[in-house]
């Protein structure tokens, strides 16, 4: 229901209203618990005002007998129709009361949390007031059956958490119909009930759950592909032991295909060079490139090259030995630190020339010398390399070595900034705020429609972590039972004028659809991804998806697809 008036006290301004955010109702406001807006100030009449917000927009004021009445605009009244913003002078108190546009206002994306005075319980309808963030899920789950990235059950080990966690439930569990759990994610301990089967798998919820056959209802669609456990045979697949992607799967299938093939190469030695602005999460992609590899088990040792000087940097690259410099003791450098694992170097491009030196020749034999040292030191690293500048610039003007560049970048991948992105950044925002939610124990019914656009129109010169930044900032300042809207985020966005947007172009996954659409959607995608990489061929495309004969051509039926015509469907 559309959030139609933002509550906010004027005077006195150490004073906090109970709820901020009022749809379409009556409300009671004053001083007595029992308000459905409490106002906890003296002067204020138990039951000051009745409040009844119109459906078509605008507000009726009953002044409800107080002691010390009511004023809107400077005039006294007991009963008055307004429209927009209006301020209210409760004597003890004064109100201000901002209008929200009806079209803007509505939560595009819901928590599944009552939007109430504090108290939440669980909301009475479809998980998919969660919609964006588990058909994100189960986009991305489909679409790597669809390129055969990692084995089906992995997925599902991989997704438990991601559904666990958007569902609010205490555990989610996976079962073979023999009773053998093969995974778990949540409190082992809670009673679980089956919410949904088939005649080899069953997924448990805790047995409290509200919902449950609706939750089995949605994720069946997905869990239905996966073939019997015989078929499965993931000890001989070494991509069984692919790591989860960290954070939102991309909606770009050109960036899908890139990171798909960058998970692939991260199994390999050869060294990886990533590529972007700041703020695109080379970071994290350089973590999970390491957590994909043969060496997950060793350390993952990061440094920053532009963060030090010269002398520093050589010194925390290759380590030091005791004398090197007065009152200096001995350690080790990240490369003797990572030595059986990954090294990340971020913003290679800022490394001065001489090191550049001495780095290219630890690359060429992996042996090196401490500063100050006389014993050559070997060691066996992983090399993933990281720079917003443009190499090939630098090296025409002789500011980076090009033997180094093809020592580095045996694999290269270019991130793009999140405003080429503009179908991720809802996705991307709920992700974060979800997860400041839950670090901060919070509650909050869910993002408004004039917020999700804000956030899409806005041109993110820091890219994913500006938005990160401007979700948390936000989200701290939410009150119990508040929408995260517009008016919360940083000042460069609460003040930004939105253009006209339809309602169907908030993004290519309208947070509004319904779940079993998106997955639907999800999976012609797949089939139609895996024909077209077949060639036509139906048993090789069926192989690829991994799933059997019948469910391909029951898949294929549903979804109107013909072999022939696959490749236009895509």
């Amino acid at each position: 229901m559309p959030i139609q008036y933002q509550l906010e006290v004027i005077e006195p301004l150490s004073a906090d209203l109970s709820r901020h955010q009022l749809t379409a109702g009556s409300y009671t406001l004053g001083r007595a618990s029992s308000c459905d807006v409490v106002l906890a100030v003296d002067g204020l009449s138990r039951q000051h005002i009745r409040i009844d917000v119109l459906p078509d927009g605008g507000a009726v004021v009953n002044d409800q007998g107080s002691t010390n009445g009511t004023r809107l605009s400077g005039r006294p009244i007991t009963h008055a129709a307004v429209a927009g913003d209006f301020v209210l002078d409760l004597g003890a108190a004064i109100i201000r009361c901002r209008a929200l546009d009806p079209a803007l206002g509505d939560l595009a994306y819901q928590t599944g949390h009552d939007a109430g005075s504090g108290e939440f319980e669980r909301a009475g309808h479809e998980p998919a007031t969660a919609v964006l963030t588990l058909s994100r899920a189960l986009h991305q789950d489909v679409w790597q059956l669809a390129w055969d990235n990692l084995a089906p059950l992995t997925l599902v080990r991989n997704a438990l958490p991601a559904w666990r966690q958007t569902l609010r439930s205490s555990a989610i569990a996976f079962k073979s119909r023999s009773g053998e759990i093969l995974a778990l994610d949540g409190d082992a301990k809670r009673e679980l009930v089956p919410v949904w089967a088939n005649d080899h798998y069953a997924l448990m919820l805790a047995a409290n759950d509200a919902n449950g056959d609706q939750v089995g209802d949605i994720l069946g669609t997905f869990l239905d592909w996966l073939p019997p456990p015989a078929a499965e045979s993931q000890d001989d697949n070494p991509a069984s032991t692919q790591a989860a992607f960290p954070g939102v799967w991309p909606n770009d299938e050109d960036l899908q295909r890139r990171l798909i093939a960058l998970s692939r190469v991260a199994m390999s030695s050869v060294s990886i060079l990533l590529l972007g602005e700041t703020g695109t999460g080379k970071d994290l992609l350089a973590n999970w490139i390491h957590c994909c590899s043969s060496r997950s088990d060793g350390p993952f040792i990061a440094i920053n090259c532009a963060a030090l000087p010269q002398d520093l940097l050589e010194a925390e690259l290759f380590g030091i030995e005791a004398g090197a410099a007065t009152g200096v003791n001995a350690r080790p450098g990240v490369f003797e630190r990572a030595d059986g694992g990954t090294l990340f170097l971020d913003e290679l491009g800022d490394m001065p020339a001489d090191t550049q030196v001495r780095l290219l020749r630890v690359l060429e034999d992996g042996s090196f010398y401490r500063i100050g040292g006389n014993e050559l030191k070997k060691v066996d690293i992983r090399l993933v390399a990281a720079t917003n500048r443009d190499l090939h610039a630098a090296i025409e003007q002789r500011g980076f070595r090009l033997d180094l560049f093809h020592r580095l970048a045996a694999f290269e991948t270019q991130l793009p900034a999140l405003r080429n992105r503009p179908d991720d950044i809802a996705s991307l925002a709920i992700h974060f705020f979800n997860a400041a939610l839950e670090a901060n124990g919070q509650r909050s019914p869910g993002i408004t429609r004039q917020a999700l656009i804000a956030l899409q129109q806005w041109h993110w010169p820091g890219n994913v972590r500006e938005l990160k930044q401007a979700i948390d900032s936000a989200t701290a300042l939410l009150r119990p039972g508040e929408a995260l809207d517009q008016a919360h985020l940083p000042s460069r966005l609460a003040d930004l004028t939105i253009a006209p947007v339809a309602s169907d172009d908030l993004s290519n996954s309208d947070p509004l659809t319904s779940l079993a659409d998106a997955v639907a959607g999800a999976e012609r995608r797949a089939i139609a991804a895996a024909i077209k990489a077949s060639d036509g061929a139906p048993e090789v495309a069926w192989k690829k998806l991994r799933v059997g004969k019948t469910t391909f051509y029951k898949k294929l039926k549903e979804h109107g697809l013909e072999l022939s015509a696959a490749e236009d469907s895509t």
